[in-house]
């Protein structure tokens, strides 16, 4: 596959960054894939790639918030579960810094109590997280798009159309 243009997915004064699976026939598009869009400058040395076990993972930290890591995820359907959870321990405990936000495509779906048991003892019951999203995060149903966080502050979360995925986008708003 030709290597393909920022130019293309450019959306106005926000910069680009993007952290591509990795795959074996280069004819093919990669089906995973984080893309992080921003208008705000980010702390020197981020955002930067951190894949292991399967899982996809791009650390953000921003100017503005320099004491909060934020943690992109995405985990393709087809990487087992012990994966996610032992890319997520080691994440967990990582010297970033104390405060920290996961966001992204778990591929788990919330609404399922024994699909979310190993999400929701790891984040929830053993370090003390909070689960932000509870609603639709996709067209078919599921809440598989989620937001952990150890941040004290009230967040508002929600969910908007994309049209262009089955997924919605999903956000979260620090208030003061």
């Amino acid at each position: 596959m030709q290597s393909e243009s920022n130019d293309m997915y450019s959306i106005g004064e926000y910069s680009l960054f993007h952290n591509d699976a990795l795959i074996s026939n280069q004819n093919a598009r990669p089906y995973g894939g984080t893309a992080v869009y921003s208008r705000i400058d980010y702390y020197p040395g981020y955002p930067f790639w951190h894949n292991r076990n399967g899982i996809e993972v791009t650390v953000i930290r921003l100017m503005i918030v320099p004491h909060i890591t934020i943690i992109a995820i995405y985990r393709s359907p087809n990487v087992p579960m012990r994966q996610l959870c032992i890319t997520l321990e080691d994440l967990l405990h990582e010297q970033t810094t104390e405060l920290k936000v996961f966001i992204g495509d778990f591929n788990v779906n919330w609404l399922n109590l024994s699909d979310r048991a190993p999400l929701y003892n790891l984040f929830v019951r053993d370090n003390q997280y909070r689960q932000l999203m509870s609603c639709y995060t996709t067209d078919n149903k599921t809440c598989i798009d989620h937001i952990y966080t150890n941040l004290p502050q009230t967040i508002k979360t929600g969910v908007l159309e994309t049209y262009f995925s089955d997924h919605k986008a999903v956000y979260a708003l620090l208030t003061c």
